[in-house]
């Protein structure tokens, strides 16, 4: 197995992005993405959905914008239930 594909990286590792929140970071369907980034990370929706806002800068002066255009399980976990 090519250790260079998505396929080899751990889905646990931060800085592993699946394919799914990719696409749905691509496609710009947040909810989708919300969905996928809880799951992975094992958080409820609503700290997802905040780790994507946050992560797109549409979280609103009072919340902090994250690192990079895709939300990590690490930036989903961070946020407070």
């Amino acid at each position: 197995m090519d250790p260079t594909t998505d396929d080899a990286l751990d889905p646990a590792d931060d800085e592993h992005i699946s394919l799914r929140r990719r696409l749905h970071a691509a496609t710009g369907d947040r909810d989708a993405e919300a969905d996928a980034l809880a799951d992975e990370a094992d958080v409820d929706r609503h700290q997802a959905k905040v780790a994507v806002q946050r992560a797109r800068g549409e979280a609103g002066a009072d919340q902090p914008d994250t690192p990079g255009d895709i939300a990590s399980p690490a930036d989903a976990r961070a946020v407070q239930p």
